[in-house]
């Protein structure tokens, strides 16, 4: 009578352990997926995040080239008008000076 409950223990021990290694396995390839899932997400994250970095770092650059472009020529338009103005102004104090 031992040896056939140690056989019908023996049999529900191999099921049991059968069935924890399926779930074992199914929970090793759950993981596996979502260490891969998060693995892709991140790496097009990053792809996404160093692209507007960039396309950030242009335009950044873009702006301060057309600024300092803006300034030399402001600086020059304002010059220009400066010598127009003291034209008129020097050719009013002559005037008043020999009329």
């Amino acid at each position: 009578m031992s040896t056939s409950a140690d056989r019908t223990y023996e049999q529900q021990n191999d099921s049991a352990l059968d069935a924890l290694y399926s779930k074992v396995s199914s929970l090793r390839s759950v993981t596996i997926d979502i260490h891969n899932d998060s693995e892709s997400q991140r790496a097009g994250l990053l792809a996404q995040t160093s692209d507007q970095f960039d396309s950030f770092s242009n335009q950044l650059t873009r702006t301060s080239n057309h600024f300092s472009r803006s300034i030399v020529n402001g600086a020059r338009q304002h010059r220009l008008t400066l010598y127009i103005v003291g034209g008129f102004v020097g050719l009013w104090l002559l005037y008043k000076l020999f009329s």
